[in-house]
């Protein structure tokens, strides 16, 4: 049988928090940010902030894992990211510095934590971009090639430059308003910068030892392209909901975490689609987005999601959509603004990008198999 991929190690750094404590607590308290989430972060001369960012996270995953040296040293390193170090490569020319690649990211850490004989990749799909480097992580693991790999969501592009483009795109919310996904008075998102990041290490099909501890197990994943527009997706989200489909598998699910950014034009596609593919259960499934509270971390939020689904596993409690008060009708699941608690024994996270790049994943509970 082929190994299984456990998540044992998490890091998260995000406008309510540095810690993955401190963000989790944020998020049941009900805090939530109303504009552009920029996280305070110690300067470090001569190093982006995506690069401290993802650099906090790792640390707190691997400090959780508490891999060896040689541990690290033949590990796969998967780093999302849709613009890497934007204030490094922005106004670059060749007459100054430089410009350091979106691989940058990947480096740092690989130096930083000892990452020297095994896989490399950063992988830039849009707003699919964590999920992208899971996944390719979780395929690494089930195909025997490493036993661990560390995969890092990270994104800071709250340059001036972004902001106005996705306001003239018409997806940003009104200054103050804050994101509402799924809520019928949405008005578009709040960009924010964060990172997350998680170790996963192979697990042997009928080891209950080696499942000890862990958060959760990668059950399945999907990935897909709609090419329908350049920034749009299909009005009738036939690709997200051929990929839904695989990583539901006809099975009951009690959560989907979903990309709902909060937009006019996405958030009822993507409601439509996860209707279509939900099984009948004993309780009906939640569905939940993190972007209400944190805004939107583009390339990070595919992480963010599994890294707070973890959190939903392990202590048995959904935060509330806290700022969905006027939900979209929906059959078969329920959005609710208070925190929900439960047995959440297998959950979704979905992630949808500009240019159409789609993923999605199912996480059990690691002792389900």
């Amino acid at each position: 049988m082929e190994p299984i991929p456990l998540i044992t190690g998490l890091g998260l750094v995000t406008p309510l928090g540095a810690s993955v404590a401190s963000s989790w607590r944020g998020l049941l308290d009900g805090r939530y940010i109303l504009d552009s989430g920029r996280i305070d972060q110690a300067p470090h001369a001569g190093e982006p902030r995506v690069n401290l960012l993802a650099l906090s996270a790792a640390e707190q995953a691997l400090g959780e894992a508490k891999w060896s040296d040689s541990e690290r040293s033949s590990a796969a390193l998967l780093v999302g990211t849709s613009k890497g170090p934007v204030e490094s490569w922005i106004g670059a020319s060749p007459c100054n510095s430089i410009a350091r690649g979106i691989s940058d990211t990947a480096n740092c850490l690989a130096d930083k934590f000892g990452f020297s004989t095994g896989p490399r990749r950063t992988l830039s799909a849009a707003c699919a971009s964590g999920l992208h480097a899971l996944i390719f992580g979780a395929m690494l693991i089930r195909s025997g090639q490493v036993s661990r790999c560390l995969v890092v969501g990270a994104e800071s592009s709250l340059h001036p430059m972004f902001i106005e483009s996705f306001r003239r795109l018409g997806v940003l919310a009104k200054p103050g308003e804050g994101c509402r996904p799924f809520d019928q008075n949405r008005g578009g998102f709040v960009m924010s910068e964060a990172a997350a990041a998680l170790t996963m290490e192979a697990a042997d099909e009928t080891s209950a030892r080696s499942r000890s501890g862990a958060y959760a197990m990668i059950d399945r994943f999907a990935l897909a392209g709609d090419a329908t527009h350049l920034t749009g997706s299909d009005p009738a989200g036939r690709t997200l909901h051929r990929v839904l489909a695989n990583v539901i598998n006809s099975r009951p699910v009690n959560l989907i975490h979903a990309h709902a950014t909060g937009t006019i034009l996405h958030d009822p596609v993507e409601l439509a689609a996860i209707e279509d593919n939900l099984v009948p259960c004993d309780s009906e499934p939640l569905i939940y987005s993190h972007k209400g509270p944190l805004g939107h971390s583009l390339g990070a939020a595919g992480m963010i999601s599994v890294v707070v689904n973890c959190l939903i596993h392990r202590h048995g409690i959904v935060p509330g959509n806290v700022r969905t008060q006027a939900p979209l009708p929906i059959r078969g699941a329920r959005i609710d603004a208070n925190p929900v608690a439960g047995n959440f024994r297998r959950s979704i996270v979905t992630a949808c990008g500009f240019g159409g790049t789609i993923a999605a994943v199912a996480l059990s509970d690691a002792g389900n198999s």
